[in-house]
């Protein structure tokens, strides 16, 4: 019902035709303000109907916006009944096709598959970018961008660091002639196993007491760059209502969340990496950090955008790591 903007332009979504179980889609219309990057990433929108836009920041409405930018939309399709079949299956390829059938499953079975395609690299900046807050603190983070939500950026700005996005091919030496205080692997699309390379630069830079942090993608690289497994679900989690228990507290929050792989917890111990969040409804993993380096991880989104806010908190944890070398519960 709410955050379909952001979820539209989140790169997390290359790839991937989006279905949408809320009949009702569009209705406070688009505002660039809530982009998570430079324009829709999802290949395609299934949804049951657009509506006209009511709201006093609408520029847009979607069938308007999704046109400029090639996207194609289909409407009239009982998204539930649909959501119904893919809990059942699974996440499975699809296509938006024009046509005969026969014709449009060639395609579709010809076509590679999502978890052969390397879309962090499509998504990814050409180049560095530098972004300064207002006020600073000092301090400057180096974010290794996959496919970096917006949101992500803005919690580190508000908390007056220096943010230089860097591509996701970049490797360790380059990254440290940045001199960051820390190193931040985001989110992005597509299979971890393909760019695992990324994990392994990552601790390379932690060995050298650099604190890094990993979110969502970021977090499967750096399991994986430590010695774990990743594996692909069944259904992945994506929503704005996922339970995420803090193993340390016990204190449950509600997270917001975009991924089909997770790490296999069983794998944690030949990673040296100590289980921080679980999630409840499943038992996947939930976020981790290491005993010894000062690395720590989340699988969900504590920027949330869109919401909820319960988590935002891990990034005050990683501003205090970045001044003081090592994660609050690493503290001897």
């Amino acid at each position: 019902m709410v955050g379909y903007t952001e979820a539209f332009t989140d790169a997390s979504y290359k790839g991937q035709i989006l279905v949408m179980t809320n009949p009702l889609i569009g209705n406070y219309g688009v505002n660039p303000e809530d982009f998570e990057s430079d324009g829709i990433k999802v290949e395609g929108l299934v949804v049951y109907e657009v509506t006209r836009p009511s709201h006093y920041t609408s520029r847009k409405g979607l069938i308007t916006w999704f046109s400029e930018e090639g996207v194609p939309i289909l409407e009239r399709v009982d998204t539930r009944a649909l959501v119904k079949k893919l809990r059942d299956e699974g996440v499975q390829m699809g296509i938006i096709w024009q046509g005969d059938l026969e014709t449009a499953y060639q395609k579709l079975k010809s076509s590679p598959r999502y978890e052969e395609v390397d879309y962090a690299r499509q998504v990814s900046p050409k180049g560095p970018v530098v972004e300064r807050p207002e006020v600073q603190r000092g301090l400057r983070v180096a974010v290794v961008d996959c496919g970096l939500k917006r949101g992500i950026v803005r919690q580190l700005l508000e908390r007056g660091l220096e943010v230089i996005r860097v591509p996701c091919w970049w490797r360790a030496d380059q990254i440290a002639q940045l001199e960051p205080d820390g190193l931040l692997l985001g989110n992005g699309p597509g299979n971890p196993e393909l760019i695992k390379g990324l994990g392994e630069e990552a601790v390379d830079l932690a060995k050298d007491g650099i604190p890094v942090m990993g979110i969502c993608l970021g977090h499967q690289l750096i399991s994986l760059g430590l010695g774990a497994r990743t594996f692909k679900m069944k259904y992945g989690h994506r929503g704005q209502n996922k339970p995420s228990v803090d193993l340390r507290t016990g204190r449950c929050y509600v997270t917001s969340q975009n991924h089909g792989y997770a790490v296999d917890v069983d794998s944690l111990r030949d990673a040296n990496l100590v289980a921080w969040f679980m999630n409840p409804d499943d038992n996947t993993l939930e976020g981790a950090y290491h005993p010894d380096l000062p690395v720590a991880t989340t699988q969900f989104h504590p920027e949330a955008d869109p919401g909820p806010q319960d988590t935002s908190w891990i990034f005050d944890l990683f501003v205090e790591a970045m001044g003081e070398g090592v994660w609050r519960f690493q503290r001897r």
